[in-house]
Formats: C-alpha cells, sequence, structure tokens
C-alpha cells in the first residue's frame, strides 16, 4: 500500500480518530482517577491497541464515517472495560499494578476478539453452500 492509498484509507481514519479520542480520554482518567499510569495505559489501549484491532480484523470498509464510528464505539467499549478493569483489580492491587492489570485485561480482550474474528472469517471464507452446489447427476 502506497502513501497516497493509506492516506485516504479508512485504516488510517481509524487510526487518527482514536488517536483523536484516546488523548483527551487518557488525560480525563489521569484527572478523575488520580493514576498517571492509568491515564498512560488507557491512552496507549485507544490509541494504539484499538487502530490494531481493526487492521488485523474488521474488513476495510469504502465509507470513512464508517472507520469513524467504528474507532469511536471501540474506544467508547476499552474504555468501559478499563475502567471497571481497573475497579476491580484496584481492590486487590497498589495503584500501579492496578492499572497494568486493568490494561493486561483490555489487551487479552481485543486479541480474543480478533482472533474469534479471523476464526470465524476463515470459517466462512470460500465455502460454498452445501444446498446450492451442483451434485453430478442430480437433475
Amino acid at each position: 500500500m502506497d502513501v497516497r492509498s493509506y492516506l485516504s484509507s479508512t485504516r488510517f481514519v481509524v487510526v487518527v480518530t482514536a488517536i483523536a479520542v484516546a488523548i483527551p480520554t487518557g488525560y480525563f482518567v489521569t484527572d478523575l482517577v488520580g493514576n498517571e499510569s492509568l491515564g498512560f495505559l488507557t491512552m496507549f489501549v485507544l490509541g494504539v491497541s484499538v487502530p490494531r484491532t481493526y487492521s488485523r480484523s474488521w474488513p476495510e470498509h469504502d465509507a470513512r464515517w464508517h472507520g469513524v464510528a467504528w474507532a469511536v464505539g471501540a474506544c467508547a467499549a476499552a474504555l468501559v472495560v478499563v475502567l471497571v478493569a481497573h475497579v476491580a483489580t484496584s481492590t486487590v492491587l497498589d495503584e500501579f499494578w492496578a492499572a497494568v492489570g486493568a490494561f493486561l485485561v483490555v489487551e487479552l480482550l481485543l486479541s480474543a476478539a480478533s482472533r474469534s474474528l479471523e476464526s470465524a472469517e476463515a470459517g466462512t471464507g470460500g465455502e460454498e453452500d452445501p444446498s446450492s452446489t451442483d451434485v453430478e447427476g442430480s437433475d
């Protein structure tokens, strides 16, 4: 893929949208929770992991607004998981390790989602419906 086609692709729109969401959200999380590690890891999840998941698992859309909508929705879902995982891990761990635990939970979930989508895509790719195939001698 050359630079021009990448800059006009939905994948690029997803990356830019995710980064645009990640930076202010990371600062907001830092102010809200008071945990700089969680704020940084939130920025990383939203700005790097979400676009990586799109690149690995989702088909390229023709409409750029699909990419924007996907990125905003995926960032919102990832943020909810980060915050819930942080609340759960902070009951047992200190600030830093709770942030790391929340990060790992989100990374594992994103990885599992990517793999399940890839395997579902591989399972349906190229297979024909048996009822639509012509069987030799079945007129």
